[in-house]
């Protein structure tokens, strides 16, 4: 049976590469669908459900979203997601540069399962990142 997806809603390439990497080090990179902006991940949530039809929730293991996104940002992907039965329990984690206490209590109130500030220090980043993989 094929793995299940990870979403990775993501503009910055070398965010995303660190991703991936650490994602790799896992043994599931290739099982990664990369979105680059907000538009992209909305028309990659669809088409994937065109393809799969519903229970999305049985092919999609987790959806890691930056908020600062072009196009659509991504608490209104989150919001999207949550108000969407086909997507609504799928985990959604925030990965954001941003530790504004409000962008993470809004974040947390529109459904989001967690949110991780983007460290500055690489090592930070990777162990946070090996630790969501494990629990989702």
């Amino acid at each position: 049976m094929e793995e299940k997806k990870i979403i990775l809603v993501e503009d910055d390439i070398d965010h995303a590469n660190l991703i991936v990497e650490v994602l790799e080090e896992e043994g599931i990179e290739r099982n990664v669908i990369l979105a680059r902006d907000g538009m992209d991940a909305v028309d990659c949530f669809q088409d994937l459900s065109a393809k799969w039809g519903g229970h999305m929730e049985c092919r999609i293991r987790l959806i890691l979203l930056d908020l600062n996104l072009p196009k659509i940002d991504g608490m209104d992907i989150l919001r999207f997601l949550r108000k969407n039965p086909k997507y609504r329990k799928i985990p959604v984690i925030i990965l954001s540069t941003s530790s504004d206490k409000v962008a993470i209590d809004e974040a947390y109130k529109n459904g989001a399962d967690d949110f991780v500030t983007k460290p500055l220090y690489y090592e930070e980043f990777v162990t946070k990142l090996k630790g969501l993989i494990e629990h989702y």
